[in-house]
């Protein structure tokens, strides 16, 4: 049988980043035809992420982690070393440079850190990566929902809140109107805030419950499917509306972010892992993960908080759009 020619397999890849990526932009489109058209507004987007935030997106990561094997959840850790190092590096070096250099206030810094850190590997990972590296797209997944959900946005959480409870600069809800407290007593507050939020909690469960190898019937785990299936649309839906509602402009954080999320930690994850000899699927698999679409969390924590929603959401509308051929890019070089 005659192999397919190289144009022919670049077509059909484009085919893969295509089906996976255009619901995303569709569902945000139509989310911002439905703010157009008044049927639905700001306050309806913040009630529907909400939903998503504490109820939605926490029984999502609770069922997808929990069926992870424990031996694979072991014996791959290079993996989960290498997406760690690769969010958690460009979320710090976002956040400082934003804070002591471009000095921008913590809220903003906060969300935009996330935007380097947090690529949407939940919500596009699975179409997109298991044509290109089969069924250990479902573990990689997996690891940097792990990466993600237990550091990058609990660190985000705990900013957000150590600004709200020290009356920062952000245009939170929950500032203190009478004297500011300690820098401790602000900080406790901040991660009790944070790391008992749904949110937090269930992956850290699940991953307790894996490493003593308890597992649920899985007629239990799928139950928890049903609402947590429905964070991807629903939370870009909302994402769309609000879209709508900002009178979206592209600024120069925005378009920092974006390149830094599609073109610069991809590119640099890949020279490093070069570097020291990690080649193959490895490589494959966390440049093409570390090359995902900003995540749609930014703006509902943007929406929540209410801080900078219109750059944030600049970064989720060109991220999706542009990751279509800078995802091409990084499967030629991978490949």
């Amino acid at each position: 049988m005659t192999p397919p020619a190289a144009g022919e397999g670049a077509s059909a890849m484009i085919g893969v980043i295509l089906g996976a990526l255009l619901p995303v932009v569709v569902t945000l489109a139509l989310g911002m035809l439905a703010g157009w058209r008044r049927d639905q507004d700001v306050g309806a987007a913040r009630s529907l992420n909400h939903m998503v935030l504490t109820y939605a997106l926490p029984l999502a990561l609770f069922a997808g982690t929990i069926t992870i094997p424990r031996p694979e959840l072991i014996s791959d850790w290079p993996l989960l070393i290498i997406l760690l190092t690769a969010t958690l590096l460009p979320f710090l070096a976002a956040l400082f440079v934003d804070l002591y250099v471009v000095r921008r206030s913590l809220p903003a810094a906060a969300l935009q850190a996330m935007a380097f850190g947090f690529p949407a590997i939940a919500f596009t990972g699975i179409p997109i990566l298991t044509p290109l590296i089969g069924s250990k797209a479902t573990l990689l997944v997996d690891f940097a929902g792990l990466t993600g959900n237990i550091i990058i946005l609990p660190a985000t959480l705990v900013l957000l809140s150590f600004d709200q409870v020290t009356g920062g600069s952000g245009d939170g809800d929950g500032k203190c109107s009478g004297p500011k407290p300690s820098v401790g007593a602000s900080i406790t507050t901040a991660l009790k805030r944070s790391l008992l939020q749904p949110v937090v909690l269930s992956p850290l469960l699940a991953i307790v419950l894996v490493l003593v190898n308890i597992h649920l019937p899985g007629v239990v785990s799928s139950s928890f499917r049903l609402l947590g299936g429905t964070v991807g649309g629903i939370s870009l839906f909302a994402s769309g509306i609000i879209l709508q509602s900002q009178k979206l402009t592209f600024s120069m954080p925005a378009a920092i972010s974006l390149t830094a999320r599609l073109l610069i930690i991809p590119g640099l994850t890949y020279a490093a892992l070069s570097l020291i000899g990690i080649t193959g699927d490895e490589r494959k698999m966390s440049v093409l993960a570390l090359g995902l679409a900003a995540a749609p969390m930014q703006v509902i924590l943007s929406s929540r908080y209410k801080t900078n929603e219109r750059e944030n959401a600049a970064v989720l509308l060109y991220t999706n759009i542009l990751c279509i051929p800078t995802l091409a890019l990084l499967i030629w070089l991978t490949q």
